[in-house]
């Protein structure tokens, strides 16, 4: 495993580091490099490919272009094929044959895949490995700012617990062991604890919440909106009445003074008073309960409770232990040293997986998505891709493009909404495929139904058809949005 100093870390990808970008400039047109010049900026682009993007810049647009229509990665061959041509070399090396067994994990069948090995294969495969650097540094800014947050939101609540509460966690602020945490062990562990006590403090404080923030209470500010019945309205004013004495929240005096003039002229249809009282009990609610601010606060800060997570240097330890990337310039600067007859050809294989890397690692970033390959093996498939994306009005879609070595190409386009609502459109190179896939559909509806999901629409086209509108809706809703990641099979 590859060991960085944190200056050098977040400089991984400069343009003379990123194996791909450098290819990439080789097969640039004059025009294209005049584009790229007038970015400006190939440092800042390249070591934020962990950043969040959803926009794209001319010289982005025009570096993308060039990667994806480059013959040279083309060339590359399937990144899968090169890591076992790689493994299968080493293992003829007595002196490099240790290597092989953290590489093979990467080498998984399709039928053997879930849901947590899946997870596994995309965050180890390198691609993401600047990003476990990011994550480390950022760690302790991370934890100090939602403690900032969590003062900022108890200092709204008049309750004395929250009060206490707030002081602790400002004199947390100040304490050094905050700071120091991130290169010592000891430290971290007595900042976790402290942590964990603060979290347990704020679930009893919830636990307490003021009646006026309370459910009882929401429940009867709504139907104060329903009632006409003169009766009924001087019942749900006494239960409030009576719920409010218990409270000590600052607004409360003021709500009861109102209660009480309502109760004093329910006879008077005091309509417009009850209306302004309504707005009254609802802003007083919605401007002090801190319940939902509160709650997924104390989620965050239960992430910064494992000490080991915190040292930067245990936690890129275990992170990188089994990321294929960080492996493979680890066996690389071996490799340079090294005197074994076969380290030359050795070397120029975990070159080519090297750049295999960066071109996704480049292809993320200038797509404005995650693009990765899934290193899994299956029989019929020839050569295939996933792209994710997610819109601005939470609705997913997903491209799958296959070319089968019996069938030859199969597109489909899913689009998931309103949690479980699903399209589906296929369209296929061959009429078999096509004919195929519709005798089936009652199954495919059977098994999604099985699984939660709503199958709104199911429609097969051969691929000679006219462009479905889910077709085009995927394609021309870019900017804007916030991609998934793109899996190369």
């Amino acid at each position: 495993m590859i060991t960085l100093p944190p200056e050098a870390r977040l400089n991984i990808l400069l343009p003379n580091m990123n194996k791909a970008l450098g290819e990439a400039i080789k097969n640039a047109t004059p025009e294209q490099l005049e584009t790229l010049k007038e970015g400006k900026d190939l440092k800042g682009l390249l070591t934020s490919v962990f950043q969040d993007k959803i926009t794209s810049t001319k010289s982005d647009t025009v570096l993308l272009d060039i990667l994806k229509n480059s013959t040279v990665f083309k060339k590359l061959g399937s990144l899968t094929d090169n890591l076992q041509s790689l493994l299968k070399e080493l293992k003829t090396s007595p002196d490099l044959s240790p290597k092989t067994a953290v590489l093979e994990k990467f080498l998984k069948n399709i039928a053997l895949i879930d849901t947590q090995t899946l997870k596994n294969q995309v965050t180890n495969s390198g691609v993401f490995m600047e990003s476990k650097f990011a994550a480390a540094l950022q760690k302790l800014p991370d934890l100090t700012q939602t403690l900032e947050q969590l003062s900022n939101v108890l200092s709204k609540s008049p309750q004395s617990e929250a009060k206490v509460l707030q002081r602790q966690i400002l004199t947390l602020l100040e304490n050094p062991i905050l700071s120091t945490s991130s290169q010592n062990f000891q430290n971290a562990l007595t900042l976790t604890d402290t942590l964990k006590k603060v979290t347990d403090n704020l679930h009893t404080l919830l636990s307490k919440s003021d009646p006026l923030y309370s459910k009882e209470v929401s429940a009867l500010a709504q139907k104060l909106d329903q009632i006409s019945v003169v009766q009924e309205l001087k019942t749900t004013l006494s239960q409030l009445y009576g719920t409010l004495l218990r409270s000590s929240a600052p607004d409360t005096n003021e709500l009861l003074d109102s209660i009480e003039k309502l109760l004093k002229n329910l006879n008077n249809a005091p309509t417009e008073a009850l209306k302004t009282f309504t707005q009254q009990l609802k802003s007083a609610i919605n401007e002090g309960d801190i319940t939902k601010e509160l709650s997924s606060l104390i989620t965050k800060l239960s992430e910064f409770t494992n000490p080991k997570e915190l040292v930067s240097e245990t936690f890129l330890q275990e992170s990188m232990a089994d990321d294929l990337k960080s492996n493979l310039l680890s066996l690389h600067e071996e490799l340079t040293r090294s005197s074994d007859p076969n380290a030359p050809t050795l070397l120029e294989q975990t070159d080519k997986l090297l750049t295999q890397i960066d071109y996704h690692q480049l292809i993320s970033y200038l797509g404005a998505s995650n693009s990765i390959y899934i290193p899994f093996a299956w029989d019929q498939l020839e050569e295939g891709s996933m792209a994710f994306k997610k819109t601005a009005g939470e609705k997913f879609y997903c491209e799958i493009n296959l070319r089968l070595k019996e069938y030859g190409e199969l597109n489909l386009m899913m689009a998931l909404y309103e949690g479980n609502q699903l399209e589906i459109q296929a369209h296929t190179e061959k009429p078999e495929l096509k004919t195929l896939i519709q005798e089936n559909i009652s199954q495919l509806r059977s098994l999604l139904i099985n699984a939660d999901l709503t199958p709104r629409s199911i429609r097969v086209f051969e691929m000679k058809e006219t462009l479905s509108p889910l077709k085009e809706t995927y394609t021309t809703e870019r900017n804007g949005t916030d991609l998934g990641f793109e899996v190369k099979v």
